[in-house]
């Protein structure tokens, strides 16, 4: 079973013989900002038989808070990992503290999307959980935009059942290997009611593993009005042509727009200016989904940002290094056999996005460094996340 499904890929597997009639429990409850919170996952299998969870490398022991039955064994194994064993027992239970990196996916002007992993049966190749049963306790203030069923690759589950009471949604999913629950929250403004959400269906997932606002006319027509900062690109293209001609007509008169026209235009300009010099490095959560290879919304921006400020310094050509932790790939290592050719992949969707901005592919080189040359400690989750960069070599 895989618990830790966000930024720090730390993670939970279940059990080490083939189980059949098992249920596995996981209910998550954040703190009211979502700065923390609490995983309380309870297991069902069968009798006499040992059971157990394996925690990936970079876990700390401290984080799990209460263990049932008493008769367990934490222990660390050569390969680095944290072991904890049940012996001779049907079911047991524990909580876990959870970090923000844990479940958070992403927070931007108010909207919240997290993350959760009910895990993965590890005991076998074909190895399958009964029930997978994964409640979240959405916390008071809060309304539930998006919510799906996701399996152990974080593809669309075929039937998750759905339950809702109040503020607490279930997914049932069964006879899966592993199964996950993406939500998208935002706070509400006082008086605002919580919208009515429908339930989830097996084809709507593949959308919310990207979950932009941009799919959404409804949604995106208030960030251009005033609030959100994206597409700051469109603005200066569109508000100006718009706003020119009035300056124009009403030039001799009294037009109170055409001041508030010329204070507004400067101010808009602003992020294009040449003498401003583009960002050496992005930390992967700035621009990535978790757990992906792909650029999220808020990542798309900034590279838009970034590629401005190369066009207007006048730079010949840029060399992409991406770079890892120490920890070998886990989820994605199906994909991507080691961290080498993990960087270089996410180095090279760095590149391919520049190159939809207008910089020529001739100018980009794309270099995949691993583990090396490491910014900080990786014996630490914080020094592991500023060693999962892009860095960039202007020439």
């Amino acid at each position: 079973m895989q618990s830790k499904i966000a930024v720090g890929l730390v993670g939970l597997w279940l059990g080490w013989s083939p189980v059949s009639a098992d249920v596995s429990e996981m209910i998550f409850y954040p703190q009211a900002d979502f700065s923390e919170g609490i995983f309380h996952f309870n297991y069902q299998g069968e009798k006499n038989k040992n059971y157990g969870f394996m925690f990936e490398k970079g876990f700390d022991s401290d984080r799990i808070v209460y263990v049932r039955p008493a008769s367990h064994s934490i222990e660390k194994t050569k390969e680095g990992m944290i072991k904890l064993s049940f012996a001779n027992t049907d079911r047991y239970s524990y909580l876990e503290r959870a970090d923000k990196d844990d479940f958070l996916v992403s927070e931007e002007n108010g909207v919240i999307k997290i993350l959760l992993s009910g895990g993965d049966c590890k005991g076998s190749a074909d190895c399958v959980t009964a029930e997978n049963i994964l409640t979240v306790n959405v916390p008071k203030g809060y309304g539930v935009r998006k919510y799906q069923g996701l399996d152990q690759d974080l593809k669309p589950l075929k039937n998750p059942q759905w339950q809702r009471k109040g503020n607490t949604y279930t997914l049932t999913a069964r006879d899966v290997k592993g199964a996950c629950v993406m939500m998208e929250l935002e706070k509400l403004k006082p008086g605002q009611v919580t919208a009515t959400v429908a339930m989830a269906d097996p084809v709507q997932p593949a959308i919310v593993l990207k979950p932009s606002a941009a799919p959404k006319p409804v949604k995106e027509k208030p960030p251009v009005v005033a609030v959100v900062e994206p597409a700051v690109a469109p603005i200066v293209e569109e508000q100006p042509p718009k706003v020119v001609p009035v300056i124009a007509a009403a030039e001799p008169k009294i037009e109170v727009s055409a001041p508030i026209a010329a204070v507004e235009k400067p101010a808009v300009e602003k992020p294009g200016i040449a003498s401003s010099t583009p960002a050496p490095y992005f930390r992967n959560f700035q621009i990535f989904e978790s757990r992906v290879v792909a650029l999220s919304e808020v990542g798309k921006e900034r590279l838009r940002e970034w590629a401005q400020l190369f066009k207007a310094g006048g730079y010949k050509s840029v060399t992409i290094n991406g770079y890892t932790d120490n920890i070998a790939p886990q989820r994605l290592k199906a994909l991507y056999a080691n961290n080498n050719i993990l960087s270089e992949a996410r180095a090279k969707m760095v590149a391919e996005y520049l190159m939809t901005q207008g910089i020529d592919a001739g100018a980009v080189t794309v270099k995949g460094m691993g583990d090396a040359n490491p910014v900080a400690s990786n014996e630490n989750e914080e020094g592991r996340s500023k060693n999962r960069r892009v860095e960039f070599i202007l020439n």
